[in-house]
């Protein structure tokens, strides 16, 4: 037997939150390629299969070093479906960043605000995180309503890759604070 890594799974009222696996691939690569979420999440590319499967493997090896990584969003009425993706991901400058997204049919539930609380109460309380950033196209007003809801501060708008972009952040003790 070798040295499994036991992966966390959270859950809220509503949700579970697994790690992503390699049997999520052809589940996220429809979900990552759907019109309305590619436009912000992949700047409106079509990513190949391929870079699904690196993004898994990046998941699977950030949980194994950090705890933590992209978790799968199930709902609990449909349990066992993938309608989405929360969780962390270690930046090249040491810095955490918060990434989510939904189907559309789910939008305007609230679902991954709930998801996003969560897996930011997991960073900071089981993987000791001191302070978790959230970017997004500034266009893109439903993320920057996900990270006002879960008490992230605008911190600055820039261009990062070309693109008009919001930056919001929340340190361990706002957080446990907006609690």
């Amino acid at each position: 037997m070798g040295n499994a890594i036991a992966l966390p799974v959270l859950a809220t009222e509503r949700l579970r939150l697994r790690p992503i696996t390699h049997d999520d691939v052809p589940a996220l690569h429809c979900f990552w390629t759907d019109p309305a979420v590619r436009k912000y999440l992949w700047d409106n590319v079509i990513i190949p299969r391929e870079q699904v499967v690196a993004i898994v493997d990046e998941s699977l090896a950030s949980f194994a070093s950090l705890g933590t990584g992209l978790f799968a969003i199930e709902v609990r009425r449909d349990p066992g479906t993938l309608v989405g993706f929360c969780g962390h991901r270690r930046l090249e400058d040491g810095s955490v960043e918060l990434l989510y997204g939904i189907l559309p049919a789910f939008w305007g539930e609230g679902l991954v605000t709930e998801a996003a609380r969560e897996v930011l109460r997991h960073g900071f309380e089981q993987c000791g995180f001191d302070r978790v950033i959230g970017a997004t196209d500034t266009p893109n007003q439903r993320s920057v309503r996900v990270m006002q809801r879960i008490g992230m501060v605008f911190e600055a708008r820039r261009p990062y890759r070309g693109l008009d972009t919001v930056f919001y952040g929340i340190s361990a003790g706002e957080f446990a604070a907006a609690q």
